[in-house]
């Protein structure tokens, strides 16, 4: 008899009933209205974990019976009856399940003003994650088949223990292998050589700029086609003096943008002496603030924080950026996470070198910023708060994974009494998270804080932005933020569970850049309220004329 032939593939019915359990759990509401292919994740890795949990339960209950000398035996005719009804119980309770399902996903639609999910998506989730959970449970159960037989084939030369223990593990170890060095490493190229390609293309609606003050232009040190896609659209975009002066209504220049692509057989250190050069040739340092922002892993800049600090100075300012890696953010953040803090670090100590050389009193303010894994970078570039305050003159950091050092140096040192989402550290003197523009002012429950010193830092986290609230540790702890349910935008019916709330989360954080501003990953008009807060301007003033502004400087596949 062949290796298949020894396999039984029969479906395991404690598995099965775990793999029911585990779908009602997976129904349950998140941060983000959930697409088809987010139900058919979410559907699919709850159900393949419950079928592997009831079949490991009953096989370690049959082992340790077996083990004992005990075994139990049910008259089939009183237990049939309950055979019979079981599976229609299970599949009437995952119908009112689904049901629930469809209200959450309407109710997180509502509360973050999104399009409500059509149901027929929901439909094809579930029918997605029943189809890609038999393909799971099918590799699985071909997995531990292998194992049964590499076991059975030592146990004529060793003890049945031993032979059992080294067939695992040797089943472990291949089933390893072929994951990293086939799976992993394959998928890890075409990803890389993707994004490449996505890199060397022009984005839609990008030229290089006329200006000298910006990179890529003739005059720049930097040619347009070294920039990358992300850093043509950086200098491409953004206002000009004319349209800083029609929304202020006072007389502007032109913001300067100084830009470094990442290229082949030039290190960091390159691209940051490369950036500093741009800095001298267009005059920053004469301005009144220099802006560094960290890029993500494609370089990207967030265009709204950019283009606030343009219009609130006046565009008496100048932007410092470069590009480390063409990786999007998840895969850069899975296959090098080092390098971003790094470049981060680099650049920032580059431009202090060149500070250094100019006297006190003719420095520009130096402002940092970032967003997700630019604001992981950027953050981590600091030994700690103190080190922030003593080298900056202020900073914003939007959508900052609670992870990350910095973060987990403030928060679980919060004020008693303050969620989570909104932490209050050492009464905002420097640090403010914020959800919105008012937390500025007022922490969540209202108190007003006291006087903000310099350097002002503020935090900006959107209660329902699965990139801040998604960390390991979802697996086996209930973090406070699911323990307050505080958040204007997030379901008072979302509920902590081990190991579904962790994928919950990071199969929200693609469709999270894709729900309206000011919720989800998406920080938009609010930046102008955070960087006028750093500025030393009325956070909650009114910037509609400059939002609109600047909504009309973004090109719309880029916003």
């Amino acid at each position: 008899m062949g290796i298949m032939g020894t396999m039984r593939f029969r479906p395991d019915g404690a598995g099965i009933a775990g793999a029911h359990v585990m779908s009602w759990v997976s129904s349950s509401p998140s941060f983000i209205p959930r697409t088809w292919w987010m139900t058919s994740i979410a559907t699919a890795v709850s159900q393949t974990f419950g079928y592997a949990v009831g079949a490991t339960g009953r096989a370690a209950v049959r082992g340790a019976g077996r083990a004992l000398g005990v075994s139990v035996t049910v008259d089939p005719e009183r237990i049939r009856p309950l055979q019979r009804a079981t599976p229609w119980v299970m599949f009437g309770v995952s119908g009112l399940s689904w049901l629930r399902n469809l209200k959450a996903q309407a109710e997180i639609a509502g509360l973050m003003e999104a399009r409500p999910v059509r149901t027929r998506e929901h439909v094809l989730g579930v029918a997605g994650g029943l189809v890609l959970t038999t393909g799971l449970v099918g590799i699985g159960r071909g997995i531990h088949g292998v194992a049964g037989v590499a076991s059975r084939a030592l146990k004529p030369v060793l003890p049945a223990p031993v032979a059992v223990a080294v067939g695992a593990g040797a089943t472990a170890a291949g089933t390893a292998f072929v994951l990293d060095k086939v799976v992993y490493r394959r998928v890890l190229e075409r990803l890389s050589k993707a994004a490449q390609e996505t890199n060397a293309k022009l984005l839609p609606g990008r030229v290089p700029p006329i200006e000298p003050e910006r990179s890529g232009s003739e005059e720049s040190l930097e040619s347009w086609a070294s920039l990358g896609a992300k850093g043509q659209a950086v200098v491409s975009d953004g206002p000009r003096a004319v349209d800083i002066a029609e929304a202020t209504g006072e007389p502007a220049m032109t913001p300067i943008r100084a830009y470094a692509g990442w290229q082949e057989g030039r290190d960091l250190q390159g691209t940051a002496a490369a950036v500093v050069a741009e800095l001298r040739r267009t005059g920053a340092f004469e301005r009144e603030v220099l802006l560094v922002l960290t890029t993500t892993g494609t370089g990207w800049l967030q265009e709204w924080s950019a283009s606030s600090v343009e219009f609130l100075t006046g565009g008496n300012c100048a932007l410092a950026s470069m590009q480390y890696t063409y990786l999007p953010s998840g895969v850069a953040f899975f296959a090098d996470r080092a390098t971003p803090v790094l470049a981060a670090h680099t650049l920032l100590t580059a431009i202090e070198a060149e500070l250094d050389t100019l006297p006190a009193g003719r420095r520009p303010k130096l402002l940092v910023g970032g967003e997700s894994l630019g604001a992981l970078g950027g953050t981590e570039a600091f030994e700690d708060l103190e080190d922030m305050i003593a080298r900056v003159d202020g900073a914003v950091w939007s959508g900052l994974p609670r992870f990350a050092d910095f973060w987990q140096s403030l928060a679980p040192f919060r004020r008693r009494g303050t969620p989570e989402i909104a932490p209050v550290v050492d009464d905002g003197r420097h640090v403010r998270f914020a959800t919105r523009p008012e937390d500025l002012v007022a922490d969540y429950n209202g108190v007003p804080f006291g006087e903000w010193d310099a350097t002002r830092i503020v935090v900006a986290q959107h209660a329902s932005d699965p990139v801040v609230w998604w960390s390991p540790e979802l697996l086996w702890r209930k973090p406070d933020w699911a323990k307050e349910r505080a958040g204007l935008d997030v379901s008072r019916n979302l509920r902590w569970m081990p190991w579904v709330t962790f994928w919950q989360v990071a199969s929200d954080m693609p469709q999270s850049v894709a729900v309206p501003g000011g919720h989800g990953h998406r920080y938009m008009e609010d930046m102008l309220h955070y960087w006028a807060a750093v500025l030393g301007k009325d956070p909650l003033a009114d910037y509609s004329r400059i939002a609109q502004a600047i909504r009309r400087t973004i090109v719309p596949s880029y916003a």
